[in-house]
């Protein structure tokens, strides 16, 4: 999922329309966006500096050229519309719980964000995001995965529901005062699978 620029070194990608692009580093990198104008040389515009932390820019409408330049540490970064290194997730800097209180869409930033919560009395069903849709929140190779929780406090149970191209694998129903674990993997294009872990 997430991609390494090393020590001093630099990279340069390029962003889709509405994407954006999650920098994280334990030292300080520098980005820059690449402009162009008809006629003229491009310019370099600085973005800003990530100095010990994770920093998303963007989105940007039209896309992008963003210029990533590392310090003395390596810097990690991941591309999409909800983008997060993982990196960030496996030293438990943890955003805030996504709350789903009524039958819908746990979205891919949700997922991505590793807590899901639901406290309502009523039954609620959460559909994962589609195969396509995942594709487009981050950059993921085939065999990529990453995992995620419900936490169900309601007086019902969370049931975690497939959509087109996002398959389910093991008993997605989380009891009340119980929670749930979940693999996410993507396994072709636009096609995932969500496995039930514990």
């Amino acid at each position: 999922m997430s991609l390494v620029v090393y020590p001093q070194g630099t990279a340069q990608i390029t962003l889709s329309a509405t994407q954006s692009v999650a920098v994280l580093t334990q030292d300080v990198a520098t980005v820059s966006r690449i402009v162009g104008y008809p006629n003229q040389p491009n310019s370099v515009v600085s973005l800003g500096t990530v100095s010990n932390t994770q920093t998303v820019f963007g989105p940007y409408t039209g896309g992008a050229t963003i210029t990533i330049d590392a310090g003395a540490a390596s810097v990690f970064y991941d591309i999409g519309v909800n983008p997060c290194t993982d990196e960030r997730l496996l030293t438990f800097v943890q955003a805030s719980p996504v709350a789903l209180n009524a039958t819908g869409a746990v979205t891919a930033a949700a997922m991505l964000g590793g807590l899901v919560t639901s406290t309502t009395a009523a039954a609620v069903a959460g559909t994962v995001p589609t195969g396509t849709v995942m594709d487009a929140a981050s950059t993921f190779a085939i065999n990529d995965s990453f995992d995620w929780s419900v936490i169900a406090t309601g007086a019902n149970a969370f049931t975690v529901t497939a959509d087109t191209g996002h398959t389910l694998v093991g008993t997605m129903a989380v009891a009340t005062a119980t929670s749930g674990r979940f693999r996410t993997r993507k396994t072709a294009a636009a096609t995932f699978v969500t496995y039930r872990i514990s």
